[in-house]
């Protein structure tokens, strides 16, 4: 509807429904505010009483106007008037979001346009300092006089001395430093620090989102040159950049001791695995965590306050749907199958061989010492398949290329016989239906054809690869059409025979962890040792391969050129419709549509949240959201309140607790065991440390442990 229309009867988004009666009593208070401006050519003074009774007067007026006939908010209309010239960086962060989005809207017709009033209030950050004085609020002269207005100069000055740890410097990443240097969080003349890790190095793909980066920066590191660049909205922060992952590899950096240093920790990831480790350091060290995420025009935002919050890991997300086993070894029906199938088959072929290549390497340093062993009966866990890579290691750039070429009639060729001879196109299942019939697509042989660039393409960037794994190297004239042609030509291409192996049809099946080895095999793995060591194959420097990590940005490693050579031969091969490069890449390599409106407007919803915790605030204050700004929706709620469990009278704990026993040098199991009885009068049936059981005492060997120190 038009504005004019709108103005007298509104129709609000309802963000909180604590108090769904909130959007009518602000838009009442905003137009005051606007009437106020036009009748005396100023805004309200900060902190005024007598501009504040008068907005109040003319938000009565106004009332009885409205269609509606909303009740005023003296309350509102008070705080509004005392902190109309201050002004709240995170708060215009999350409105410009979705103001944003709206624009957006309205210039490609995508998505809903809201309807048709939105208000946010954060009157939970302003009414706790009800009892603060009006100097508390009053401009110094310094950048920060908008913000003092909002929320006084004792809680800006506890931003400014606030130990931050940031982990992630993407898209959520360079919004919340913005907001960091907006708010002055670090910017104390002798405390505060923001902490900020991230491993990545920019990509061209971060640009459109991530606005600390611009072209001259791709390659950086990102958490360097996000420093660099937060410091040009605000010189005074003081910033620590590291380019750690953080896991229990980097215990040793990101310490116990370094996480209580800390006031908060802000997770700016879309790893689940990353947030539920350093929630647990959270919870460990007594530490408040903000945590948010988005995935396209979606958001959430979560509060994790120590003794009055839930943590992240008391929820679980469900586990993401898996393509069934047997739909991607053997009837794929849609282009993702194919997709993930050139995966597994890079990271099977080039990653995890080749890692478990060198393991077992470096447990038995010689091929001798192997075949001795195994000529005498031992078993040794993954020496076969070890063998069979060995023997079949290619040793120059025409070997890479022609194992390429074998590859290829493997995977396109002889996979689809084998189906075929396994479930003929004319096979019956019990009830008399068709075998292949929808979704099962049969597959037909593709053949060989190297004047097809889909098939050269394979070859070329499978050897590039066999090439890098076994490190051989190659020039750019072995690279050349008519190299490849050359050695091509000369191949002998194995030719197909049967097999009468069992094929996997049933869905619920998974991925068998380990292949049984028959007496024919192990027999074989002899005589290829044998052989490859009589023929000088087996050297130091055979028994070592590099593996390779996917990586999808980098157009000059060839990971995507096989993924998506591979994918769409496949895809030939089944009758499928195939996919372009950057289809291929966004599947491939699980990217997670990102827009910068809603990452926007989620990091200013986190630092609004910052403010409450840096304050101390009450567990009703905090606040947690959900968004969805194509449709649009916000949702506001309370964060759960964290469980108690009781032990029994008098005695319980939440996931917050920590009961300390001090001991002396000499302190044996029994004499803890005894403190805790003493102390808090039970009796502990066992001790774990993590997954350590330390004494269970129907384990055997146990009791013995209750003398040890």
């Amino acid at each position: 509807e038009r504005l004019e229309k709108q103005i007298t009867n509104p129709l609000c988004l309802v963000a909180d429904f604590s108090k769904p009666e909130a959007p009518l009593q602000i838009h009442v208070a905003m137009l005051a505010l606007n009437r106020f401006q036009e009748s005396f050519g100023r805004g309200p003074n900060i902190g005024c009483p007598q501009d504040a009774e008068e907005m109040l007067k003319i938000a009565v007026s106004i009332s009885e106007t409205l269609e509606t006939r909303p009740q005023v908010n003296g309350d509102v209309v008070k705080w509004l008037s005392r902190t109309a010239q201050g002004f709240l960086a995170p708060l215009a962060a999350a409105v410009g979001g979705v103001a944003s989005q709206e624009v957006l809207k309205a210039v490609t017709g995508k998505f809903s346009p809201l309807q048709q009033w939105l208000y946010i209030d954060m009157l939970d950050i302003v009414t706790p300092l009800e009892k603060m004085g009006s100097e508390e609020f009053l401009p110094r002269g310094d950048r920060y006089d908008a913000l003092r207005a909002c929320v006084g100069d004792s809680l800006c000055q506890k931003l400014h001395d606030l130990n931050v740890f940031l982990v992630g410097c993407g898209a959520i990443g360079c919004e919340m430093l913005k907001n960091f240097a907006l708010l002055g969080v670090g910017a104390g003349q002798d405390k505060g620090l923001v902490t900020i890790t991230d491993p990545d190095l920019i990509e061209k793909s971060n640009l459109n989102r991530q606005f600390l980066f611009r072209p001259h920066h791709i390659q950086k590191p990102k958490s360097y040159t996000a420093a660099e660049a937060t410091l040009n909205i605000n010189p005074c922060l003081k910033i620590d950049s590291y380019i750690n992952k953080v896991c229990p590899a980097t215990e040793n950096t990101y310490s116990d001791e370094f996480y209580t240093k800390q006031d908060v920790i802000v997770t700016a990831l879309d790893n689940v695995e990353a947030r539920r480790y350093i929630d647990s350091r959270c919870v460990a060290n007594l530490r408040p965590l903000l945590d948010s995420g988005t995935m396209g025009t979606k958001g959430h935002t979560e509060v994790i306050v120590p003794h009055l919050t839930e943590s992240y890991n008391s929820h679980r997300d469900p586990p993401e749907e898996e393509i069934p086993f047997c739909t991607l070894k053997s009837f794929p029906a849609a282009i993702e199958h194919t997709i993930q199938w050139a995966r597994d088959k890079f990271e099977s072929s080039f990653s995890h061989k080749p890692s478990l290549f060198n393991k077992f390497w470096q447990t038995y340093p010689s091929a001798e010492e192997v075949l001795q062993r195994i000529k005498s009966g031992e078993s040794l866990e993954g020496c076969f398949h070890v063998i069979k890579t060995l023997s079949r290691r290619p040793q120059n750039w025409t070997q890479c290329v022609e194992l390429a070429r074998v590859k290829f009639e493997k995977y396109f060729s002889h996979k689809a016989l084998q189906l075929l001879h396994s479930f003929p196109l004319d096979t019956r299942l019990k009830d008399g239906s068709l075998f292949w019939q929808s979704p099962k697509r049969p597959p037909f042989p593709v053949k060989f054809e190297i004047s097809d660039p889909l098939h050269y393409g394979f070859i070329v960037s499978a050897a590039k690869l066999f090439a890098a794994v076994y490190c051989v190297p190659f020039t750019e004239k072995d690279l050349s059409e008519e190299t490849i042609l050359k050695i091509i030509s000369a191949v002998k291409v194995p030719e197909f025979r049967p097999s009468n192996k069992v094929v996997q049809t049933d869905e619920t099946a998974r991925k068998p962890d380990h292949i049984p080895v028959s007496s024919e095999d192990e027999r074989n793995a002899i005589f290829q040792l044998e052989k490859s060591i009589q023929s000088n194959e087996a050297l130091q420097n055979d028994l070592q391969m590099k593996p390779i990590s996917f990586e999808k940005d980098d157009d000059s490693n060839g990971h995507m050129d096989f993924i998506t050579a591979a994918s769409n031969l496949r895809a030939r091969m089944y009758n499928i419709e195939p996919a372009d490069r950057f289809k291929t890449k966004r599947i491939a390599g699980k990217i997670i549509p990102a827009i910068a409106t809603a990452t926007a407007a989620v990091s200013g919803l986190v630092a609004l949240e910052l403010i409450k915790v840096v304050g101390g605030y009450p567990a009703e204050a905090y606040k947690n959201c959900f968004l969805n700004l194509a449709i649009p929706i916000m949702v506001f709620t309370e964060t759960a309140g964290v469980r108690r469990t009781e032990i029994r009278n008098g005695i319980s704990f939440t996931i917050w607790d920590r009961w300390t026993v001090y001991g002396k040098e000499d302190f044996t199991l029994l004499d803890f065991i005894n403190a805790v009885r003493e102390k808090y009068g039970i009796e502990p049936t066992m001790v774990v440390q993590g997954v350590k059981m330390l004494y269970v005492p129907v384990m055997p060997g146990h009791i013995k442990r209750l003398k040890l120190t």
